[in-house]
């Protein structure tokens, strides 16, 4: 039973993330111009099978990523996930997270996704071949807190804090940011379906700093100076994303869910994303997704995405295996694997 401070907790959240998606629209010509783009990498091949049409009823640490809400509806007291992907041929995606359910107070979790770019032949303006044979790797992390709390059977809130850090040599940023969402089950009293919101990437811009932005320069009459070039500063890419689900319970063993959204960002072109899973008594899930954007077709990396998982219960533990194909233009095909563990 949602009780009143409940309920008008639920209304002026409901009012925030409507006052905040109005400063969203979908400019085409703002594209390339966001700072910290790793944040638009998903995550949990789950959700990705689905091309992230799931957000009313992702849960669990696979909601960490597509909506903060989800997580208060985690099974079991804890759950850990591991992910791991690699895209545009060499650069790999970790993925980490943690999941714990703290009874009345809600439900809190930790992620971090870093990237893996390899070593990169060092070049300068002296040594553009990159002859000495030195290398790099770039730095790119993101690092997230989470709270989600059910207000009711059918309402999940939740909220998540992110640091995102990039550093290449002699050179780094910093930016922080927010994301926000709700599900609401049996949405206007309707049983099986559901409806979900989540605002991402609200916070401040990233700039670059530090010692690769410098250089001495001399002086006609000898003295040496130090120029310091001003990095530029971008916003992140910044989304709020609607969507709605639909579970039908075929009989015991068999169910069908089919789910949509529709995702505003303001840095390019808006998207609809459609999915479906089929699961057999909980225990091997069939899935698919679509995606569609503005974009015309040489400019859209993906389309659609197919996936499989299977859970399995050892001694009290639930082991789930997802994994998700996802085919990319000009580049290799993707391929998506998340191992879950919840106690």
């Amino acid at each position: 039973m949602i009780t009143k401070n409940k309920l008008s907790g639920f209304i002026v959240f409901a009012l925030v993330l409507g006052l905040v998606s109005m400063t969203f629209a979908g400019d085409v010509d703002r594209i390339g111009t966001a700072a910290g783009t790793q944040l638009q990498q998903p995550v949990s091949a789950r959700d990705i099978a689905l091309s992230g049409a799931n957000i009313a009823m992702t849960q669990g640490v696979d909601a960490l990523y597509w909506n903060p809400a989800g997580l208060s509806r985690l099974k079991g007291n804890a759950i850990g996930q591991f992910s791991n992907v690699t895209i545009f041929n060499d650069i790999s995606i970790n993925y980490l997270a943690v999941g714990a359910n703290m009874g009345d107070f809600g439900a809190i979790g930790f992620s971090i996704k870093a990237f893996d770019f390899g070593d990169i032949p060092l070049t300068t303006n002296q040594d553009m071949d990159g002859a000495s044979g030195k290398t790099f790797s770039p730095t790119f992390a993101t690092t997230a807190l989470t709270y989600s709390l059910s207000l009711s059977d059918n309402i999940h809130v939740g909220a998540t804090a992110k640091v995102v850090y990039e550093s290449i040599p002699r050179a780094e940023g910093t930016a922080i940011a927010f994301d926000a969402g709700l599900q609401y089950d049996n949405f206007a009293g309707i049983n099986g379906v559901s409806f979900g919101i989540s605002i991402k990437n609200i916070g401040s811009d990233l700039k670059y700093a530090g010692s690769a932005l410098t250089d001495e320069v001399q002086q006609d009459n000898g003295r040496q100076d130090v120029l310091t070039r001003e990095a530029a500063s971008n916003a992140l890419p910044g989304s709020i994303e609607m969507g709605v689900g639909y579970t039908s319970n075929i009989d015991e063993q068999n169910s069908l869910t089919v789910m949509t959204m529709f995702q505003s960002n303001n840095f390019e072109y808006d998207a609809l994303r459609l999915g479906a899973e089929y699961s057999f008594d909980n225990f091997i899930y069939l899935r698919g997704g679509y995606n569609l954007t503005a974009a015309n077709s040489e400019e859209q990396l993906y389309t659609f995405s197919l996936g499989a998982g299977i859970t399995y219960n050892v001694g009290g533990t639930d082991l789930t295996f997802d994994y998700a194909f996802r085919p990319v233009q000009y580049f290799n095909s993707d391929n998506i694997f998340s191992l879950s563990v919840a106690f």
